[in-house]
């Protein structure tokens, strides 16, 4: 039977790389080193399309370390110019083999769309788009040996019933879940009691924690999440925090995915206010604690 493996999406320390403190593979490296099982690459200040060479790099560092690469997270909208799009994934899809991953994540709509615009009646209208357009990317991912996955993301394509309507919606076989423990409280969703429901689906776990206040904490804004205030879709005020330290019942959430013989991949995605390395590494060894704890 295959071992849950705790990892870190290297968007946790991605502020490093797109201020040009570190190269990506001084960030793999320091990850590494750092008490990773298993990495998850997100293309912020990783552009592995226009240099060809990166995958190949990234994946050489980590195989010294004997560190699988095993999960690409990239944003995308499928409400634009649909086929620019289509094309710009395969892409990032051919490139991303070349680190080795089995699971590959890409998001239907824009993260910055205005909130006013993501009513469940837009969701409805747009949902055969998503569907579709995800049953196309399913069996192209399967070609080349990886599972197409949707995480909670954002808000619009996100919150138990909406995201559950994609997974049912699309037929492919090589479709499923990303599941980020968090995110379901974009949506005002009860993330201890979401989570529960869609486990079923998720073949990779994100874990994640927020400060949640309902007055205004001040420094607030609508979409910078990585170590800002933000809003949910209700008007609640979030903040990344570091995992286990936040407002989350994670000893809860880990609970219900221990008891649900989840075996994936659970990586760390910290977006606080601390330094990223700090932050990063206290979330990871926290929830190593916690899962051994609980």
């Amino acid at each position: 039977m295959r071992m849950v493996k705790f990892g870190v999406s290297i968007y946790s320390i991605s502020r490093h790389i797109v201020n040009g403190n570190i190269t990506p593979e001084q960030a793999v490296k320091w990850l590494c080193e750092h008490g990773t099982e298993v990495i998850e690459i997100v293309p912020f200040g990783i552009d592995i399309l226009e240099d060809k060479t990166l995958a190949k790099r990234l994946k050489a560092v980590a195989d010294e370390y004997d560190v699988p690469i095993d999960n690409y997270s990239v944003n995308a909208d499928f409400l634009g110019d649909l086929p620019a799009e289509i094309k710009r994934l395969k892409a990032h899809m051919e490139a991303a083999k070349e680190l080795g991953i089995s699971t590959f994540r890409s998001d239907c709509t824009g993260y910055r769309r205005p909130i006013v615009e993501n009513t469940i009646e837009t969701f409805i209208k747009e949902l055969p788009i998503f569907t579709e357009t995800y049953d196309q990317l399913a069996e192209y991912a399967k070609t080349l040996g990886i599972k197409l996955l949707i995480e909670n993301h954002g808000f619009h394509a996100n919150g138990g019933e909406r995201v559950r309507l994609i997974l049912k919606g699309v037929k492919s076989a090589n479709f499923g879940h990303q599941l980020d423990v968090g995110n379901y409280i974009c949506m005002d969703n009860k993330p201890e009691i979401t989570v529960k429901q869609m486990l079923p689906f998720a073949d990779v776990v994100h874990m994640k924690d927020f400060y949640v206040r309902q007055t205004d904490p001040g420094d607030a804004t609508q979409f910078e999440c990585s170590g800002s205030w933000f809003r949910s879709v209700g008007g609640q005020y979030l903040r990344g925090s570091i995992f286990g330290q936040g407002d989350l019942d994670t000893p809860d959430i880990i609970r219900s995915v221990k008891s649900s013989g989840f075996n994936g991949n659970i990586y760390i995605e910290y977006e606080g206010m601390e330094d990223c390395y700090y932050g990063t590494k206290v979330s990871l060894d926290n929830l190593k604690r916690m899962w051994l704890e609980n």
